[in-house]
């Protein structure tokens, strides 16, 4: 004999599950974050900044038109860079470049870049990272960034990927006045392209091995480049 009062509480417990069940179905394939990052890297719409008081921002900044970009995509420390306005301007213009013909997600600007573990960033690369130790550090003044995907892969093991290297071209192709002149990534990447330094490409083999993984794209002055080409 069932107990009355069990009865009770199991009815309304299955209409509560059958009620939620309901309300979720929509959304049980939305995806809370840009599709341009991998699942669980982009900041998505978890990101408390989101709910910020913006009335005293400029109405449409151009850091705010890139992260609305669905071709963008950021991790929270990145995409926090952007709304904070540490990014350098020119920086913003080539990232929109990029992403009017590939998706690309962003790891760091500034926040959250470490050359080596445990070491915290600072005006000057660190010694030991390769033989750039001690030249300024771009991420540190906001002028530079590293993509890690373009159009939804890795760029580790995919350096001669036709999208990886369109983003190259796409970037040789900005007048050198405006392009970077920072420009580094994997080795087969690099070669595969044939820039270089006078087109603002770094070629350097040690820069090449700790850039398998990544693009770095940067600005190494304040003002101007020192692109020949």
């Amino acid at each position: 004999m069932v107990n009355p009062v069990a009865r009770l509480l199991v009815v309304p417990l299955i209409l509560i599950s059958t009620m939620w069940s309901v309300a979720i179905w929509p959304f049980e394939n939305v995806r809370l974050e840009e599709p341009a990052c991998p699942r669980g890297v982009g900041h998505g719409f978890w990101d408390m900044r989101w709910i910020e008081d913006d009335s005293k921002e400029p109405a449409d900044t151009e850091a705010q038109k890139l992260l609305r970009n669905p071709n963008f995509g950021a991790t929270s420390d990145a995409a926090g860079d952007l709304k904070a306005g540490i990014v350098d301007g020119r920086l913003i213009s080539t990232l929109q470049t990029i992403s009017k013909e590939h998706s690309i997600c962003v790891q760091t600007f500034k926040e959250g870049h470490r050359f080596l573990p445990g070491v915290e960033d600072g005006p000057t690369i660190p010694e030991g990272y390769g033989e750039a130790g001690g030249l300024p550090n771009t991420h540190y003044f906001g002028r530079a960034t590293d993509i890690y995907w373009v159009d939804g892969e890795p760029v580790e093991g995919n350096g001669t990927d036709p999208a990886v290297l369109d983003v190259g071209r796409m970037l040789a192709k900005i007048p050198q006045g405006r392009r970077p002149n920072q420009i580094i990534g994997p080795p087969d990447w690099t070669k595969r392209l044939g820039y270089g330094f006078e087109r603002g490409w770094i070629t350097a083999q040690d820069q090449l091995r700790l850039h398998k993984d990544h693009l770095h794209i940067g600005y190494r002055e304040k003002t101007g480049t020192s692109n020949t080409q």
